[in-house]
């Protein structure tokens, strides 16, 4: 297996109708290994605007996750998909942005595709 470790996100979006924030946890796997799934628990954040945020831009949200976890099955060369979820109890999560890792590519932080949807 592969040890992963997610400390935090920063600049996720509030995906929730109310109460500017959203219930974010993570879903890690590697790609096309569905039972390698793993998920982190589900940390609530609040948005708020960045220091010399300007008028027009979005409060966003940043969370401490502090996961540590292994995906069974890793074998050289597996890409590694990460996906950031709003959890919603009345209807589907909400994604909050996705990153593909490959070999070589582990370290540091994870830009995030589609993240100000």
């Amino acid at each position: 297996g592969l040890k992963i470790q997610i400390a935090s996100a920063h600049g996720l979006r509030s995906a929730d109708l109310i109460g500017n924030k959203s219930d974010v946890y993570v879903e890690v796997e590697i790609e096309g290994k569905s039972d390698s799934k793993v998920t982190t628990a589900v940390v609530t954040g609040t948005g708020s605007k960045k220091d010399g945020a300007g008028e027009n831009e979005k409060n966003s949200i940043d969370v401490d996750l502090q996961f540590v976890g292994e995906l069974k099955g890793y074998v050289a060369g597996d890409k590694i998909l990460f996906t950031v979820k709003d959890k919603d109890f009345l209807k589907s999560d909400d994604s909050l942005g996705k990153a593909t890792v490959t070999e070589g590519g582990f370290g540091g932080k994870l830009v995030l595709e589609g993240a100000g949807e």
